[in-house]
Order: C-alpha cells, then sequence, then structure tokens
C-alpha cells in the first residue's frame, strides 16, 4: 500500500517499503448509538459509531492510496531454489470474487444480520443496539475465527438460513465480461471467453540483491524473480447480471463496494505444441473495496474549488464571447417551459415545447447558480430533517475572533437562544456556519442560524438546542483551528531476506 502516485519508484528500490495497514484499512460497519445528555463535545452530533472487523479495505486512487501484489517465482523442487530469469514465464494474477448468497431470506435472515453487527459492536465497547437491516453477506467474511463461535451461538436461526459462497472468475470476450462461478456445470466457458489475467512485470535488480551476490550462485543477483503488478480498485466496466426466476438480467458494475475479492497469482511456461504448464499461488487475504465517497477515503486528499471571479465575469461579458464554455442541447420536443419569475410554478403551469435548441453557457455561471442553491438549501436540509452532524462536517477559513467567545459564551451554561439575542455572538455564529450577513440589510423578523437553531424541535416537540451542552457541542464541532492533521504513514519494516544473508535495514 502507498499514499502517493510514484509509488513504482519506491517500489523498485524496495518492494518492502509500503504502508502498515492501519485502523482505516479494515472495513467498518456504521451502527446507531445515543449520544449522552452531558457530553458537550463534538460526539454529542454524532448519532452512528463504527464497528471494526478483520477485513481489509482496499481504496482508490482518489483517495491517495495504490496498490501493489508482489511475488517471487522459486524452483519447484526441495529448497526452493531461485528461478533465475526465465524468458519462457509469464507471470499475471487473476482477482476472484467471493459471492455469498441466500437461498431463504426474511426474519432469520434479517436476525442474524443484526447479530453479526451487534456481536461486534459489543466486542469494541459499543452499547448499541443493532436495527434488524444490515446485511449478512456484507459481515459474514469479517473474520473467520469469530466466525466459528458465531456460527455455534446462533445454530438455531442458521439453520433456517440457506447461505452460499462460490467462487467467481471474471472471464472477457468479444461480446464484453462477466462473472462466472467456477465449476458451475450448468454455466460453462464459452470457445471465446477466457479469465482475465493481469499481466505482472519483473522487477529489475535492486542493490540490495548485489550485497548477496555471494548467496545467488553463478548467477548472481539476477537469478531473483521477483514481480509485481498494480491493484485495479475501481472499474468502469459493466455486466448483465443474471437474476432468479427468469426475471430481465440487471446492469451493474464489475467491482463494487458490496463484493469480496481476492486475488492468486499465475505462472504460465509455454511449451510447443502443448498447453501451456501453470502455476496457482494460495489466495491473498480477502478484501472490499471503497466506494468513492467513503469518507474515510476522502478526508486523505483535499480539493479546492475556487469560486468565480465577478469581477473578471463582468470584465468578459463586454467582450465578444468565443466558442467555450457549456454547450447544451435540448432534443426535440424536450424543452421545459415555465415562468421562473412567478415563484415555484403551481402544477399544471409548465409546458413541453419544442426543443431542438443549442445553448452555449459559460461554465462559471453554472457554478456560480450551483453554488447558491448549495448556500440555500444547506439550511433547509439540515433543519427539515434534524441532520445536525452535517453542520461538523464543514468550516470556513480564517476563522473570526469572536468564534471563540461563542464557545467560551455557551460553555458557561448558556444556551442557542441567548446566542441569539446577542447581535455580536449572533454574527459570529453564522460566520462560523458559512452565512455573513453583515452586509445584508436586515428585515422584520429576519433570521439566521442561532433564531432557527433556537426553536428547532425534535419529533418530541422537545427544543433540541434548549441545552447548553448540545449547543456547546455544535459550535466546537464547525471549529476550523479543532482539525488535526495527518501524521505521516507508518512503513512496513523490510523483514530479512531469507535469500540473502545480508540483515535488511530496520
Amino acid at each position: 500500500m502507498y499514499d502517493s502516485s510514484d509509488f513504482v519508484e519506491r517500489l523498485l528500490t524496495d518492494p518492502a517499503d509500503s504502508l502498515v495497514f492501519g485502523e482505516d484499512d479494515v472495513w467498518t460497519y456504521p451502527v446507531p448509538v445515543t449520544p449522552h445528555v452531558t457530553d458537550d463535545t463534538r460526539l454529542r452530533l454524532a448519532t452512528s459509531r463504527l464497528v471494526t472487523t478483520n477485513l481489509r479495505k482496499l481504496y482508490q486512487p482518489l483517495h491517495e492510496r495504490f496498490y501493489v501484489v508482489v511475488v517471487e517465482v522459486l524452483c519447484d523442487v526441495p529448497g526452493l531454489p531461485r528461478a533465475g530469469y526465465h524468458d519462457e514465464i509469464t507471470v499475471g494474477f487473476r482477482m476472484r470474487r467471493l459471492h455469498t448468497s441466500l437461498t431463504r431470506k426474511g426474519r432469520p435472515a434479517r436476525r442474524v444480520a443484526a447479530k453479526l453487527v451487534a456481536d461486534l459492536a459489543k466486542e469494541q465497547g459499543l452499547g448499541v443496539s443493532v436495527p434488524a437491516s444490515s446485511d449478512v453477506r456484507d459481515v459474514w467474511w469479517a473474520n473467520e475465527a469469530w466466525r466459528r463461535k458465531f456460527k455455534e451461538d446462533n445454530a438455531a436461526d442458521l439453520a433456517d438460513i440457506e447461505c452460499h459462497t462460490d467462487v467467481q472468475q471474471w472471464l472477457l470476450s468479444p461480446k464484453g465480461g462477466r462473472w462466472r462461478t467456477i465449476c458451475d456445470d450448468l454455466d460453462a466457458v464459452r470457445e471465446d471467453e477466457h479469465e482475465e489475467i493481469i499481466r505482472m512485470t519483473r522487477l529489475p535488480v535492486r542493490g540490495k540483491d548485489a550485497e548477496c551476490a555471494e548467496d545467488a550462485g553463478p548467477k548472481g543477483p539476477e537469478s531473483r524473480s521477483l514481480w509485481f503488478g498494480v491493484i485495479p480498485t475501481y472499474s468502469g466496466e459493466h455486466w448483465l447480471a443474471p437474476q432468479p426466476g427468469g426475471r430481465e438480467p440487471l446492469i451493474e458494475r464489475k467491482l463494487d463496494d458490496h463484493a469480496i475479492y481476492e486475488i492468486e497469482c499465475v505462472v504460465e511456461e509455454a511449451r510447443e505444441g502443448c498447453p501451456p504448464l501453470t502455476w496457482v499461488s494460495a489466495p491473498t487475504e480477502p478484501f472490499r473495496l471503497a466506494d468513492p465517497m467513503d469518507p474515510a477515503g476522502t478526508k486523505n486528499r483535499t480539493v479546492t474549488i475556487t469560486l468565480p471571479d465577478f469581477r473578471r465575469l463582468a470584465a468578459r461579458a463586454g467582450e465578444k464571447q468565443g466558442p467555450g464554455g457549456v454547450r447544451i442541447v435540448t432534443p426535440p420536443d424536450s424543452q421545459m417551459k415555465f415562468n421562473p419569475f412567478d415563484g415555484v410554478p403551481k402544477p399544471g403551469q409548465g409546458r413541453i415545447g419544442a426543443g431542438a435548441a443549442v445553448c452555449t453557457f459559460a461554465i462559471e455561471l453554472f457554478f456560480i447558480v450551483a453554488f447558491f442553491l448549495f448556500l440555500m438549501f444547506l439550511p433547509i436540509v439540515v433543519l427539515l430533517f434534524q441532520l445536525w452532524w452535517m453542520l461538523a462536517l464543514r468550516f470556513c477559513i480564517p476563522p473570526r475572533v469572536g468564534f471563540a467567545a461563542v464557545a467560551d459564551f455557551l460553555a458557561t451554561g448558556k444556551v442557542m437562544a441567548d446566542v441569539g439575542a446577542d447581535p455580536s455572538l449572533a454574527a459570529e455564529l453564522n460566520i462560523a456556519l458559512g452565512l455573513d450577513l453583515t452586509e445584508v440589510p436586515p428585515v422584520p423578523g429576519n433570521k439566521d442560524w442561532a433564531t432557527e437553531l433556537a426553536s428547532a424541535k425534535d419529533p418530541g416537540n422537545n427544543l433540541v438546542f434548549n441545552d447548553s451542552n448540545m449547543s456547546h457541542a455544535l459550535v466546537v464541532g464547525t471549529d476550523p483551528t479543532d482539525t488535526v492533521q495527518p501524521a505521516a504513514l507508518p512503513v512496513e519494516v523490510s523483514p530479512d531476506d531469507p535469500l540473502c544473508r545480508v540483515p535488511a535495514p530496520r
């Protein structure tokens, strides 16, 4: 595992120079929790906690994570001598999918799935009540030893579930790819199909190999046969997945964040006039792939977007427009016609026009309107669905000096209504939440974050922020000075090379 796109250079220097798999590199499951009423930290806003498993998780390149599988080829004779260069062999790896199917669903399956997560949460000291909505397929591969004990403790429910795991291979053909269950007599491999083998590249001779040339025999350090291949963690390919009961097949992704995968390395030696000799390694540990919006992955990479400069756009408006921009083509009979100046259109007021027009807009115009809608609808979404934790996922820099004053004010036992009663504190709270009203002329009954939060009620008609701890937790959760800079990731310790008597660096 590597955290930068120059991982190949590090790999060529020393294949053992990689990152240690840490807490973020295992699969987790969110479970509901009830924050304690005395908690005044950002944890008060978190309505879920993560239960960890032992199943590895591989992130995507957009998460600044890159993965490589490395294998050494040895001779299959006593002593496992070095294989040498061997021009006649090719080395690759295949990714296979472990597909778990439940042929009987209903209450036993939901009950077992909930118990799976609940037992994991209990082991990790999380006193939670897990609803029966977790997916047994997702949790089943978490920990093999723990799973054996779980089978014994829940034998009655498991007896009502027919659970089967198949190993599947990705087959390629001129018609596209598909997953096929291995050894399925009812689904034979067609003549035009073959399993995808991702070719691996031989590692060049390293300086460390030259140091132990005396151990390499007459062929020297070049007798090492080390190979590497980059593990694909995403794919744009899709396939038609057959459905039970004769239903129409569904289009599914080749690689997704629900399946379990493992890798096997394959060595082939060509033989003239005969099928090649093939050797297959033991499979790797099972792993899953993170989805693009995985929070543990997106936190590894900062994306900066600069809003359009109104001054520059105003200057461009005085120039003749070029051909660039977003070109919108409206197909025939597909134009939506309505009057945007009369508020939200009422039912039946819109019309479908002839269309067939082509309009080009500056891409900055789209972004300005989109950001305006975001600022307008964020409070609506937060207040409507009471998703207070959303506010802890954003902060504004630079903070105003008064930000700390708001937090200190609430720490004295004050509540959100008290903040709204102080214009200076209310202004600082608005700025902290991305709403600067200092240049906006006030109107009678003008609302802001302080007034809206002070009047927010839970489903039981109780004021949510009539609680100093909750109010304080919301403010400190948006403190930009409270962000944590990621520490340098630990590097794997290079083990001693069994084929080289020179000790590896520590």
